[in-house]
Order: structure tokens, then C-alpha cells, then sequence
């Protein structure tokens, strides 16, 4: 069970605002974070550790990941939501602890680790391997009915939007601009056949030679 800190760390202790991404399944930005002090020996695939490491422009930086394996030569780390793991080991030269608790809006809990904090990322990372998946189907299945009603042509009869074509003489040649209003919604580039139109304007909009012409 979680509860106020009704007193900052003590000088044993690391305390740390989290930021960034990678473990967003368990912290968000912002939230405090306590770590202790801890020995390579004692850690356990499933903690989550606080090591020095090195930001996107190659600077020196806190990282804040969680350990999926120890090898004889260090500790093999990863963030929850990262695909792959981390490039370079972890060592006791470069470890500066375990986080044992998060603080967020006043209250507190512990992080879990070991065997259990690594159930926990496994369980996640399936859980957002089905998400990512769902979601694909679903896009795909979305494709069909919205194609078919393109093609159909049908919404043209219930839907005329004023559709003003502009031509432009391009650095690539001809350009012909479709503008609705003050937005350009759709591209031509005749030379190429090149054509690019925004949803859902390409249920009123065809590329030109391959349905009727436009009506103005």
C-alpha cells in the first residue's frame, strides 16, 4: 500500500523527477523517484535501476530502465517500452541504485522488482503487442467499407463542396492545386500523374482521366 512521504530521502538515498518515455507503462514525467544504493550482487532481473548512461546527443545522463538479465559482466537493461535492449551494460561503475518507490500526487508506493517486477514488463509488453495488433485489423478492416464507398461514388450525389482548381507552373512542371475554401485538399501533378488528395475529399475528388471530370 502506498502513503504520503512525510520525509525526504535520507542522505543514503537518491531522489529524481522522471522524464522521458521508456518506462511509461509504470512512471509518468514528473513523478519522484527514490532509489537506494545497491550492489551489482544484489540486484535481480525484474529491478529497476537508475545508471548513468548517455542522452540522444551522446551527453551524460540518468537512465532509468529495468533489468531483464545479469550476465557476468553487467547487467542487461531495456525500458518497458523499448523495442530493444540497451546497447552498453550496466556496471557497478556506473550504477548509482535501485528505485524502491515512486511519489506522484502526494502519495506513495513501491515499485516492484525481481521476479514480479519483470512478470509485470513481460505482461505489458504482450498486452501492448495485442493492442498494436488490434489495432492494425482494425485499420485494415476500416479500409474496405471507406474504398467501396469511393468507388461507389455515392456521396457525390448528397455532397458537392465548392472545389476551386488552380494551376501552377512548378519548378517540375505543371502543378494543378484543388482548393476548398482556403485549403488546399488535393495535388496533381500532370506530368507525372502524380495525385494526392486529403480524406475525405477523395470521396468527391478522382484523379483526373480516371473517373469523371470534376463538376465546378
Amino acid at each position: 500500500m502506498g502513503g504520503s512521504l512525510s520525509h525526504p530521502p535520507t542522505d543514503e538515498q537518491r531522489a529524481r523527477f522522471y522524464h522521458g518515455n521508456s518506462m511509461l507503462s509504470i512512471f509518468r514525467p514528473g513523478d519522484y523517484l527514490i532509489a537506494e544504493p545497491a550492489s551489482i550482487a544484489a540486484i535481480r532481473p525484474g529491478d529497476v535501476v537508475v545508471f548513468q548512461g548517455l542522452d540522444r546527443a551522446g551527453e551524460p545522463d540518468d537512465v532509468v530502465h529495468r533489468v531483464i538479465a545479469v550476465t557476468p559482466d553487467g547487467l542487461v537493461t531495456r525500458g518497458d517500452n523499448n523495442p530493444q535492449v540497451d546497447d552498453a551494460l550496466v556496471t557497478q561503475d556506473n550504477l548509482l541504485g535501485r528505485v524502491t518507490h515512486v511519489e506522484r500526487e502526494g502519495r506513495a508506493r513501491p515499485v516492484p522488482g525481481g521476479r514480479r517486477g519483470l512478470l509485470r514488463a513481460r505482461t505489458l509488453r504482450v498486452w501492448a503487442k495485442v493492442r498494436r495488433r488490434g489495432w492494425q485489423i482494425v485499420r485494415l478492416i476500416g479500409r474496405w467499407p471507406y474504398r467501396l464507398l469511393r468507388e461507389s461514388g455515392l456521396v457525390r450525389l448528397v455532397w458537392r463542396p465548392t472545389i476551386t482548381r488552380i494551376r501552377i507552373e512548378a519548378e517540375h512542371g505543371p502543378l494543378v492545386k484543388y482548393l476548398c475554401g482556403m485549403r488546399t485538399v488535393a495535388w496533381w501533378w500532370s506530368e507525372t500523374g502524380r495525385f494526392r488528395c486529403h480524406r475525405p475529399y477523395d470521396l468527391v475528388i478522382h484523379r483526373p482521366g480516371k473517373k469523371e471530370p470534376l463538376r465546378r
